[in-house]
């Protein structure tokens, strides 16, 4: 691995994960029902305010201008493990059981609310977060951050799984008594986080009620809410709703290890709560064989022109700002990285999800992106048909693409997950745009329309109208 990986990676591992705040459950908050095992959170050891520091794998410094508290909590409690149950099929519709009972685990618990008590808006996103790269980093919260601290919610990331708290302990003692002995327990320890965050409001958001807990997890964090939900919701009931960000088409193993298990299903069709699956252009490997219509309570968004990670994925880990150049340099990568706003749609939907728990207003819909024989569908400029449309890939100065990237080194696989984003000719920007003015019209006109079908917020279709006006058109 080159230094220039070794350095992305490291940044990554150590400085991006979550900002948090403190957080409980108040007496007499919603009632929850007991585990499959019968447990609930009161069987827990306890939750309890983690040493003083701040937390590790924080992105930035994104409390104080939003006005928001960052906390740590560890929780301690015991959890249980499961296997499946009957024939599992790519319907999603699963039972499992409990397989080991009981194992004790602490993990931690980053919280981030409003600093004002009148600001919150009575909804809490817990996010499962990504150990992909070794060490807990906060992958939605990064894409989505814009939009969860402008609407007052809160913010809880949850350490699930065994390297995220290695990783911590590694790096920081005041992480010493962390522990998860295995994978297969994450489930459990995610569900509980879930419940103390009803349960222990008090202690945990500074006495914030909370009205709604929706789940959300990124990547392989998403593998393993798709397991969950087809698998334990139902009998755990935690959750008000997920928000699935690029699943891929697999599920998680119930097992100890593996990114994968050995099943690509569909969401269960009576899961009983929103389910959101946002995917990205670069997510759609053998997706084909898992989509499914926008009914009942699943909802599907594919964000063409999108990659897995992008460039603004970089920039909030380095706290500056960079380009698609610079990120393939850094990281070793054959060609420009993707540069897209992702962002954009990952902000709507968050306001949709928020909205379709909230409300029972369902998300906009959109076109799923064109797919032929496993071969995404590309106009003359390389760019992906179908599928929601922000205005940077109606109204292109650039071929964007989820796709196409690779390592200067073999073994490298993360260039991969970056995409492309490829300038075009002046030739081909005089022919679109014979003049400033035209393109500025275009974009204006684009983006207003995406922020009406609801696949950007006017926040953010406001500050790209102004970006625009105020930049000189590439040439």
């Amino acid at each position: 691995m080159s230094v220039r990986t070794r350095l992305l990676a490291t940044t990554l591992t150590l400085a991006a994960a979550l900002v948090a705040a403190p957080a409980a459950l108040v007496p007499g908050a919603q009632a929850l029902p007991d585990s499959p095992s019968g447990r609930s959170v009161a069987d827990t050891d306890g939750l309890v305010r983690a040493p003083e520091g701040r937390p590790q794998a924080s992105i930035g410094d994104l409390t104080a201008p939003a006005g928001y508290v960052e906390s740590e909590f560890f929780l301690s409690g015991e959890a249980d493990s499961y296997s499946e149950v009957g024939e599992w099929g790519p319907d999603g519709k699963w039972e499992a059981e409990v397989d080991r009972a009981d194992v004790p685990f602490t993990t931690r618990l980053i919280v981030n609310r409003p600093e004002d008590p009148r600001r919150f808006n009575g909804t809490v996103w817990v996010e499962w977060l990504n150990v992909s790269t070794g060490a807990d980093v906060a992958p939605s919260f990064v894409q989505a951050r814009d939009r969860i601290l402008a609407s007052g919610a809160a913010w809880v990331g949850v350490s699930a799984q065994r390297a995220g708290v290695e990783a911590a302990k590694r790096n920081d003692p005041r992480y010493e008594p962390l522990e998860i002995t295995s994978d297969a327990f994450s489930y459990d320890i995610y569900a509980q986080a879930g419940r103390a965050v009803r349960k222990q409001a008090a202690e945990m958001l500074d006495g914030l009620r909370p009205r709604k807990v929706i789940a959300s997890g990124e990547s392989q964090s998403a593998f393993r809410l798709t397991t969950y939900v087809n698998a334990l919701h139902r009998a755990d009931r935690v959750f008000d709703g997920f928000l699935i960000h690029s699943r891929y088409a697999p599920s998680a193993p119930l097992a100890e290890d593996g990114f994968f298990g050995d099943y690509s299903p569909t969401i269960r069709t009576d899961v009983g709560v929103p389910v959101f699956q946002l995917q990205t252009e670069g997510d759609l490997g053998n997706w084909e064989s898992v989509r499914q219509p926008n009914r009942g309570k699943v909802h599907t968004w594919e964000v063409a022109g999108s990659a897995h990670a992008d460039v603004h994925t970089v920039e909030s880990t380095l706290g500056k700002e960079t380009t698609p150049e610079g990120v393939a340099w850094l990281m070793g990568c054959d060609k420009p990285v993707n540069d897209f706003p992702f962002r954009h749609a990952a902000n709507a939907a968050y306001a949709a999800m928020d909205r379709w728990v909230t409300f029972g207003i369902r998300p906009p819909a959109a076109k799923p992106i064109e797919i032929v024989d496993n071969v995404i569908q590309r106009d003359r400029d390389g760019n992906a048909k179908g599928g929601v449309r922000l205005p940077d890939l109606d109204v292109p100065v650039a071929t964007h693409s989820g796709l196409g990237n690779s390592s200067t080194e073999a073994g490298n696989f993360i260039c991969g997950l970056f995409g492309t984003t490829k300038r075009f000719t002046t030739e081909r920007l005089s022919e679109l745009y014979p003049t400033r003015h035209s393109y500025v019209t275009a974009y204006t006109v684009r983006t207003m329309l995406a922020a009406a079908r609801g696949h950007m917020t006017w926040s953010d279709a406001h500050a790209a109208i102004a970006a625009v006006r105020k930049a000189p058109l590439p040439r």
